[in-house]
């Protein structure tokens, strides 16, 4: 049946590409590059259909990627097909990108080292003395997702490792564990006032106030911003409630209730991107099961991180806020993963723990575990270039253009932004679309009507920053997204298909905070109102994950 769906479909994509050819859509070509128009939304929509219909990812982004490279080159296939592969090396190549590949693998292996070492098996014995139900084991992940609040990638490095093994004696689906992880990543960096998001976020502000020649700190700007940043607030307000209530719906309550009453904490046939069983060499019996074999290495490994972080950022010379925001994260999670995994292995050898052969065997099976999770993201990179040239963010910018208005600019804004990121997967990328034509459009709206241009400023760069956030949040070629099924274990496809549920949710309370903010409500009414509809309907349409 799944085969039949993909040959029907490609077959569509084939039949649209070759009446497109025909003529029935010309290009034009600009300064840019060539307009697509409407096809640009083709290339990222049919990967994310193809996705979420055979939960084949890597395939599917590749027709994605095939397809836009068909269009880049004059819509011939062959020629496309050449574009699909360069777009691959190419983003792999990018040395951010490598930093972030070898990132994943090295913390693939640090877990195979500590689950040889008994280090795993140390911290899942000693926490489940401490919790003692599914919901508490909930609450503590949602806790630690808190604490880890100055970079998303630890947050889903850190988090998703620790309490992956904790949260299966629990019974607890790992579609559950990838949307308490994923809700605690980006959405906290984002309004955290101190995190590696900071400094791309001030800058994209501090870039415009520069060009319109306003005098106001960009960085108070932002924190002006962070109670308009609706959709963030109501999420994270939405995951503690459902944590707390014991409720679900959708994709996500059958998870639940599948994990808790079978014991299958992922379904049946799934195909998730970790898994730490398949790490092979396990402690053996005589290996003691010691908990600073777990905390030594998570320490060491979240210590390298934020110094290295500050230390590619300017620190001691500037503060720890600007350092912070400044530092090179990608570089700080490179160094601090290598330096973990040496300072482990050393720990281990010093206690006699194991030999040099089976800590290294770990960790290569760690690495070779987590090998599909990376492969995914290199795909999802390769789309995520291919839909910037195709120019899909600038087209759906574009139809939202001239319909804005002076009281609806942010929720118009939220809306726009939250499409071009499901359909780009990047957070930064839309709010390097978007800043730079709402922040003028708000300025010359707020001047020609006599008015004070801050009045609607600071409330639509926070929409943009909530739009930003829920593609990010929701769209399966996020790496953010991406990452979160990888460390918990989950089945990406099913990680997706069962948070978009709750993302819409809370989108839809913050749009309806953006109406109160388009009626003059203070800020407090705002946030009041975007609450209040987001748990009042969750109350109406979950039900109880144990009957």
């Amino acid at each position: 049946m799944k085969k039949e769906i993909v040959r029907n479909l490609v077959m569509a994509a084939t039949a649209v590409a070759v009446t497109l050819i025909s003529g029935e859509a010309a290009l034009a070509a600009d300064e840019a590059g060539p307009a697509f128009g409407v096809l640009s939304l083709l290339p990222p929509l049919i990967a994310i259909a193809l996705c979420i219909v055979t939960r084949e990812v890597v395939p599917s982004l590749f027709l994605g990627i095939w397809l836009a490279g068909t269009m880049l080159t004059g819509w011939n296939p062959v020629t496309g097909f050449g574009k699909a592969v360069e777009a691959l090396w190419t983003n792999l190549g990018d040395p951010w990108s490598a930093r972030i590949v070898l990132t994943s693998l090295t913390m693939g292996g640090l877990v195979g080292i500590m689950k040889t070492g008994g280090g795993i098996d140390a911290v899942v014995q000693w926490i489940t003395k401490k919790i003692t139900s599914a919901k508490s084991a909930m609450a503590f992940t949602e806790v630690a997702g808190f604490l880890i609040f100055f970079e998303d990638y630890v947050n889903t490095l850190v988090v998703g490792t620790t309490m992956s093994p904790i949260t299966e004696k629990y019974r607890i689906s790992k579609e559950k564990l990838s949307y308490i992880v994923d809700s605690t990543a980006a959405p906290v960096a984002c309004i955290a006032g101190i995190s590696s998001w900071i400094a791309y976020m001030v800058g994209q502000i501090g870039t415009q106030f520069n060009d319109l020649g306003i005098g106001l700190s960009p960085y108070v700007t932002y924190l002006k911003s962070i109670p308009f940043i609706l959709y963030n607030i109501a999420a994270l307000v939405l995951l503690t409630f459902v944590v707390l209530s014991g409720r679900d719906f959708g994709p996500m309550l059958a998870a639940e209730r599948r994990a808790r009453k079978e014991g299958k904490i992922l379904r049946d046939d799934a195909k998730p991107l970790i898994n730490p069983n398949q790490v092979e060499e396990g402690p053996a019996p005589e290996t003691p099961r010691r908990l600073v074999n777990f905390a030594f290495p998570l320490l060491s490994l979240v210590s390298l991180i934020f110094l290295l972080l500050l230390v590619t950022g300017g620190w001691p010379s500037a503060g720890i806020a600007t350092a912070i925001g400044e530092g090179s994260s990608s570089k700080a999670l490179v160094y601090g993963a290598f330096g973990s995994v040496f300072l482990t292995l050393v720990l281990y050898r010093v206690q006699g723990i194991s030999t040099w052969g089976s800590l290294f065997k770990g960790y290569m099976e760690g690495m070779r575990s987590i090998f599909y999770g990376t492969l995914i993201l290199i795909f999802a990179w390769g789309i995520g270039s291919m839909v910037k040239q195709v120019q899909t963010a600038g087209y759906i910018v574009s139809l939202t253009r001239e319909v804005l208005s002076p009281g609806w600019v942010p929720l118009i804004t939220f809306v726009t932004g939250a499409v071009v990121a499901f359909c780009t997967g990047t957070s930064y990328g839309t709010m390097a679309v978007l800043m730079p034509i709402v922040v003028p459009l708000v300025h010359t709206i707020s001047a020609g009507a006599g008015i004070d241009p801050m009045t609607s400023m600071i409330h639509t760069i926070g929409a943009v920053f909530a739009g930003a956030v829920w593609g990010d949040h929701s769209s399966p070629i996020s790496d953010t997204t991406i990452m979160s099924s990888m460390f918990t274990g989950s089945d990406h496809m099913d990680h997706v298909n069962s948070q978009i549920p709750y993302a819409l949710l809370a989108a839809l309370g913050a749009a309806s905070g953006y109406v109160g903010v388009a009626l003059g409500l203070p800020a407090a009414a705002n946030i009041a109102i975007a609450l209040a509809v987001t748990l009042v309907v969750f109350r109406m349409v979950s039900s109880p994950v144990e009957e």
